[in-house]
Parts: structure tokens; C-alpha cells; sequence
């Protein structure tokens, strides 16, 4: 993916607990990575989220006596929608070391009824073209209450849109 394909750049601190005995960071720390990365994506949300009418209230749904599921442990005041991690998968490319300056850039690449996809690379802050791992993450919004997929929520979606500046259009079935 080109560098303007990520419209959101997440600067990594290698922390000296993500290294295994090689003096590597761990492969399991990427993972990690694009966690705190995806979660500052989010955060640059917030203006176009805060705009939009479509809240939590309109999500709503008649449960139609589906069971709660017991794995999901919401709280009555807490969120009743929200994303799930699908899958995830992480390319590894260069090892990481302590003194390596990077940051994991995050971008949407696919929205679609009840899920959405993103792209992750680590790369190196001053040489863009030292990429050190690619990954990718598919979410799923989902009803907690009842564990599964619910549809995107239109404010979610233009977020997206204006994030990433383009569409990302509803197909129906």
C-alpha cells in the first residue's frame, strides 16, 4: 500500500518488555501494535461521530426472543453495540529492535453490511519505504447482547468516508 493510502499514523515506543531473548520484539507484540494504532484511528473519528444524529438509541432493535449470550459480559449502563475483532493476521517483514523509531500507519479498505476491514504496516518514521510488517484486521459491529452481527451504523460509516476521503457505499443483498 502507498504511504497516502494510511490516513492515520500511530508512532510506536518499543518498550524493552516487547523483546523476546533474541533482543526482537516479540512476534506477539505487533499484534499489540496495531491494537493501539487501531484505537487512535477511533479517537480521530470522534469530530465526524460527534456530528452525526445516528447514536446508540437508533440501533436499537425488537430482540425477537434471541438469547443474551453469556460470553459477552455487558453491563446494564454499558455499550450494547460496538466492534468485535474478527480476525487478524500480521505479515512480518523485518524484525523490530529497541532502537528501531516506528509508527503503524491504519486505514479502512473495505465496509460492508455487518463488518469492515482494515490495513496496518509498521514502518519506519524516517524511512517510509523500511517496512517492518503489514496487517490486516476484520471487524465486526455487533449486538453484545446477543453476540451477533448488527448492521454498521450510518455515523460510522461516514466517518469512514471522511476519514479516508471516499465512499464506502452500502450493498445490499
Amino acid at each position: 500500500m502507498q504511504e497516502n493510502t494510511f490516513p492515520s499514523w500511530y508512532t510506536v515506543q518499543i518498550r524493552f518488555r516487547d523483546l523476546d531473548p533474541l533482543a526482537h520484539v516479540n512476534n506477539t507484540v505487533y499484534f499489540t501494535y496495531f491494537e493501539e494504532a487501531r484505537s487512535h484511528y477511533f479517537d480521530q473519528l470522534k469530530p465526524w461521530l460527534e456530528q452525526w444524529p445516528s447514536k446508540e438509541e437508533h440501533q436499537h432493535q425488537v430482540e425477537d426472543d434471541e438469547p443474551h449470550n453469556p460470553r459477552i459480559q455487558t453491563g446494564p449502563r454499558g455499550s450494547h453495540y460496538g466492534m468485535l475483532v474478527k480476525e487478524i493476521t500480521c505479515t512480518y517483514k523485518l524484525p523490530l529492535i529497541r532502537s528501531d523509531t516506528v509508527e503503524v500507519g491504519v486505514c479502512v479498505g473495505h465496509v460492508g453490511r455487518t463488518s469492515f476491514v482494515m490495513e496496518h504496516q509498521i514502518r519506519d518514521v524516517n524511512d517510509h519505504e523500511r517496512i517492518f510488517a503489514t496487517g490486516r484486521s476484520i471487524m465486526v459491529w455487533c449486538n453484545y447482547y446477543t453476540g451477533r452481527p448488527y448492521p454498521v451504523p450510518p455515523s460510522l460509516r461516514n466517518a469512514f468516508e471522511q476519514m479516508e476521503g471516499r465512499e464506502y457505499p452500502l450493498v445490499e443483498k
